[in-house]
């Protein structure tokens, strides 16, 4: 069961509530998406219409990390990590 302020917050992404209050990246990205791209609370049979609204998302946040210079350009060697797909797992 999920906690009731993870809830809330689906409830907000699915229904395009803008969050104000806060600076972080992924919550401005989270309102721009929100306030240019149409929710749904409702599963749809439209595939190839929401893979095109997949890939101008896509170009949306790609745009917006060019803009604020957000992408990770010096990633760590294979080196650095313990195992391969350990991440979901919590093994690190």
């Amino acid at each position: 069961m999920l906690p009731n302020d993870t809830r809330g917050k689906i409830k907000n992404i699915t229904a395009g509530i803008i969050i104000k209050g806060h600076q972080d990246n992924c919550t401005t990205i989270r309102n721009l998406l929100c306030a240019s791209f149409a929710t749904s609370t409702t599963v749809k049979k439209d595939f190839e219409g929401k893979a095109v609204t997949k890939e101008k998302q896509k170009g949306f946040i790609e745009a917006y990390g060019n803009e604020k210079k957000l992408w990770i350009t010096d990633l760590p060697g294979e080196d650095r990590f313990l195992a391969r797909g350990g991440e979901g797992s919590g093994v690190l």
